[in-house]
């Protein structure tokens, strides 16, 4: 190529250059001199940031001790499997010791299948006969007909008995027994819920659990319960927190105690007023366990609800020696009497 010829591309190559150069510069002058471009703005008002705040709900109660002339024994059945312990009920447990009554925690006897013994009678049975009052919550297995018998016994005969259920769980699988001819599976709770002793008093418990998507405790299964008639169970527990209550529906004589309005049944999505406690006499069921622990024990007026639960457990007048020992029969399996450290199968907490 060239010499001119170079000098020809060079020069044209260094003109292509300088204009571009310019126009870039000419557009930012022009558009420093003009109006800078906007973006249209949103119409819609500020979120107030405050509406995500939680709603205080006021927690310094306090559980109170009943006040009574007898010092009586509580038993907290927990032979059958049943998930709930002394630590889920300290509040209750406390209230009931600072007043000079003792409670038991009853493991049941060695064998765990509460069969009878030979005497016709059951570790269980045997128990409640030096009881006042009676606590069964979430069973694993099923009560047997001679349990179910004496606990209705037991209760009319003036014992206390508090029912507790949370949300029903799956069947357990069925495992190998250690007694020829029975499967432990046959014992065991298709729900983890008290539901052949319930049903004895004509009670039984929801298979979902209760929601409130709008008022609620700062949490839609933390849901409000509020007192219905002017049973002494419910007597001041105005507004009330359970968590993930199950509705206690009644066909017998039991009437509800504690209610939850509008709200939503989980296993249909069924809203509604929902009964989350009902009473039948010397007999008390609520559907949930957690109300008595001390995280929830004095939240709103629950300390007034587990006050007036451990009144309810304390003042009843059963008769003596009930439920009365049954014939002697045919002896079966399961004839050991309840174990523990202190040789009684129950573990005491007394004042």
């Amino acid at each position: 190529m060239k010499a001119s010829d170079i000098l020809s591309v060079v020069v044209t190559f260094a003109l292509a250059v300088l204009l571009v150069v310019g126009a870039t510069a000419g557009a930012g002058v022009v558009l420093g001199d003009g109006q800078s471009p906007t973006t249209a703005q949103p119409s819609a008002p500020a979120y107030k940031t405050g509406a995500l705040l939680p709603n205080p709900v006021s927690e310094d109660g306090a559980v109170t001790s009943p006040e009574t002339e007898t010092k009586n024994t509580v038993v907290v059945d927990m032979s059958h499997g049943n998930d709930v312990s002394r630590a889920d009920m300290q509040p209750l447990v406390d209230a009931l010791v600072s007043s000079g009554h003792e409670v038991q925690f009853f493991s049941g006897g060695s064998s765990g299948y509460g069969l009878a013994s030979s005497s016709g009678s059951s570790p269980l049975n045997k128990t409640l006969r030096n009881a006042d009052a009676f606590i069964v919550a979430n069973p694993a297995s099923s009560y047997n007909n001679k349990e179910v018998n004496g606990i209705e016994a037991f209760a009319d005969a003036g014992g206390r008995v508090l029912i507790l259920a949370d949300t029903a769980t799956q069947a357990s699988s069925s495992s190998p027994s250690i007694v020829p001819g029975i499967s432990s599976g046959g014992s065991i709770s298709a729900t983890g819920q008290p539901t052949n002793v319930a049903g004895r008093f004509g009670i039984t418990f929801g298979s979902g659990y209760l929601y409130d998507m709008t008022d609620n405790a700062n949490n839609f299964q933390y849901i409000y319960g509020s007192a219905v008639g002017d049973d002494a169970v419910s007597t001041g527990a105005n507004q009330t927190v359970f968590r993930k209550a199950v509705p206690v529906v009644t066909g017998g004589d039991a009437t509800p105690v504690l209610a939850s309005e509008d709200v939503r049944l989980s296993s249909t999505r069924k809203g509604g007023n929902y009964a989350v406690a009902v009473r039948d006499g010397s007999v008390l069921a609520v559907g949930d366990t957690w109300f008595l622990s001390p995280e929830a024990a004095t939240l709103a007026d629950n300390e007034q609800l587990v006050s007036n639960v451990a009144s309810f457990l304390v003042t009843g007048d059963k008769d003596p020696g009930a439920p009365k020992k049954a014939s002697p029969s045919t002896p079966s399996f399961g004839g050991s009497s309840p174990v523990s450290s202190s040789g009684t199968g129950s573990t005491n907490a007394s004042a």
